[in-house]
């Protein structure tokens, strides 16, 4: 079954443009199609937009980010037929919908030595927690939700490694303890991001309680938030 969306769609060349700006587009799509389809048709409509086609590719929609291979039907529901899409990363934009991502695999760099290279797609997967935070708006250097729900996975898979994958992300200038809950950040909610990094924290505290009182202050404020 057909819909008719309103479409505002963030638009900006790094190599041409000297400020974003929104294209409006109307656009009928069954609603059994995903926002991948979506961009297809509105690459139909100009052939100069790009988006992500990778399978981890995801965007801002409506201010929360979410994977495009999620439904035009759910999408609907949960968010209406008027459409704000957004890279996941403004200010890290190339080309409309695509970001550069080094910042992201600068945190898969940090904990790189304690895990094996195929790894790696594991971490993609935890992309859009990392963009999600608010954090990175006033800390560039903040390690990443996307990296502590990776370590907790890491610090698994790896037992033999896991204190060294602890002492990390336990960083006190860029790491978990400045965590706030991405709920309201995420399509869907994170729930199990959310327990990954709470688990994490806890066996953080467990292994060497902190001294410190601004980490100590840091991780009961977040929790409450």
């Amino acid at each position: 079954m057909e819909c008719k969306l309103e479409l505002s769609v963030f638009r900006f060349d790094a190599k041409t443009d000297f400020l974003p700006y929104y294209k409006k587009h109307f656009l009928k799509i069954d609603k059994a199609k995903t926002l991948n389809d979506l961009f297809v048709l509105i690459q139909g409509e100009d052939l100069s937009f790009d988006y992500p086609k990778d399978e981890y590719a995801a965007i801002k929609l409506n201010g929360k980010a979410l994977f495009t291979n999620v439904l035009i039907e759910e999408v609907i529901a949960n968010f209406g037929k008027s459409l704000v899409l957004e890279p996941l990363s403004p200010k890290r934009v190339v080309k409309d919908m695509i970001i550069n991502d080094d910042d992201f695999y600068a945190s898969f760099d940090l904990i790189d030595a304690f895990v094996e290279a195929r790894d790696r797609a594991t971490f993609k997967s935890y992309i859009l927690f990392h963009y999600a935070s608010s954090i990175l708006e006033f800390m560039p250097q903040f390690q990443g939700d996307a990296l502590f729900a990776f370590a907790y996975d890491m610090a698994i898979k790896y037992p033999q490694r896991k204190k060294e994958i602890l002492n990390i992300v336990a960083n006190e200038h860029t790491g978990i303890f400045y965590h706030v809950r991405l709920c309201n950040k995420v399509y869907p909610c994170g729930a199990q991001v959310e327990q990954k990094i709470v688990s994490l924290k806890n066996d953080i505290m467990a292994m060497r309680p902190f001294a410190n009182a601004l980490v100590e202050k840091l991780s009961h404020r977040t929790e409450s938030l």
